[in-house]
């Protein structure tokens, strides 16, 4: 069996390489402020882990001594959340801030003023306990609730502080409803139960980082740069997750084109010609739904995919784009431009035609629209 003299020197360890590793993460990406937080939290509780290893075997510490580790864990605990609040890019409310104040003071003040009303190192431990509780489910809450990416890795991180609420949570409720006092025994547990979710906690902070790059990198592969809809690539993906296969679900596929917009590069430059296609796709954007895929087929081309949508749905669709593109001018560098677009429309049908048929037809179908006369809709 390990003592505690061997656990607290592994806790500071392994505490000081996650910090090194943090340290050179966040001087190579400055701009990512979630990681100096995550930084600070693992600082703060490897001072904790320092101090409490000066004396491991002693496990009635002096007031003071407890005031300044309760602390440094609390801070460590706040600045887990907050690390997360910047990684998912939200701001800090005010009755979030003073809230984490207070969960990091009051275990402080308990110290201090604990000795004056004659309060127990036990009560005063359990204040601890319940504030460190309260800041580990406000992790897991943000989460689970206010999350704004499907990350994997922050599964694991909110298991972790899961793990540590309920931990807590007991440790409080032992001590406060039974005569359960701190022994070595129950401090190894208490080191080894640390040991193991911290490094949860800490590789699942770098997994998070790490799969937000490969999901942005793979964003990137997948997105037109300068319209941000999907690009050929991309549509790929995006089709595999559909249930094309799927006899009753009804797929329909628009093919379009900016008319004329040779004349508008000749005119506006290619700058202006950019300009147009940016703000087509803005306006295209607006009009679908969560479902609907948009594709910057190529040039000045685009596809758009619409799923549970009939053919006359899709039609109304069509003609709904084409009436706001020709109703409002595109206004490029103060001059205001007329824009019209030619469409197709085509819908797959089940179960034997292939997606790229279906293109074929739309693509035919924007053919007849052109040669009609350009700024219709045919099917």
């Amino acid at each position: 069996m390990l003592d505690l003299t061997t656990l607290s020197f592994s806790s500071v360890v392994s505490r000081a390489a996650y910090c090194a590793v943090f340290l050179v993460l966040a001087l190579r990406q400055r701009e990512k402020s979630y990681l100096w937080h995550w930084l600070g939290a693992i600082l703060a509780s490897l001072l904790g882990a320092i101090m409490l290893t000066r004396e491991p075997t002693n496990l009635t510490l002096p007031m003071l001594e407890s005031m300044l580790i309760f602390t440094l864990y609390m801070i460590s605990l706040v600045l887990s959340w907050s690390g997360l609040r910047r990684f998912y890019g939200l701001h800090f409310h005010t009755y979030a801030i003073v809230a984490t104040i207070i969960l990091i003071v009051t275990p402080a003040l308990a110290c201090l003023l604990g000795p004056w009303f004659n309060v127990s190192k036990t009560a005063i431990s359990s204040i601890y306990f319940l504030c460190a509780t309260a800041a580990s489910i406000m992790v897991v809450a943000e989460i689970l609730i206010a999350r704004r990416e499907d990350l994997w890795s922050q599964i694991v991180v909110a298991v972790a502080f899961s793990i540590y609420a309920m931990g807590f949570a007991f440790s409080a409720g032992m001590l406060i409803l039974t005569d359960l006092q701190i022994s070595t025994e129950t401090a190894r547990v208490t080191i080894i139960f640390d040991q193991v979710n911290s490094v949860l906690v800490y590789v699942g902070y770098v997994a998070m980082s790490g799969e937000r790059a490969n999901l942005q990198l793979r964003h990137q592969a997948d997105t037109d740069a300068l319209t941000g809809l999907f690009n050929r690539r991309g549509i790929q993906h995006a089709l595999a997750k559909l249930d094309l296969k799927h006899p009753e679900s009804t797929v329909c596929v628009l093919l379009g084109d900016l008319d004329h917009f040779k004349k508008i590069n000749d005119t506006l430059g290619h700058e202006g010609g950019d300009a147009v296609l940016k703000i087509f796709a803005k306006r295209l954007k607006n009009l679908m739904r969560r479902d609907d895929i948009a594709v910057r087929w190529g040039g000045e081309e685009f596809l758009i995919v619409l799923t549970h949508t009939t053919i006359d749905e899709a039609g109304a669709f069509a003609e709904r784009l084409r009436r706001h593109i020709e109703s409002e001018p595109f206004v490029i560098a103060s001059q205001a431009i007329n824009v019209t677009i030619s469409i197709g429309v085509a819908e797959i049908e089940r179960p034997q035609e292939t997606f790229d048929k279906a293109i074929g037809r739309a693509d035919d179908a924007l053919y007849q629209a052109k040669h009609n006369g350009r700024n219709r809709v045919c099917r």
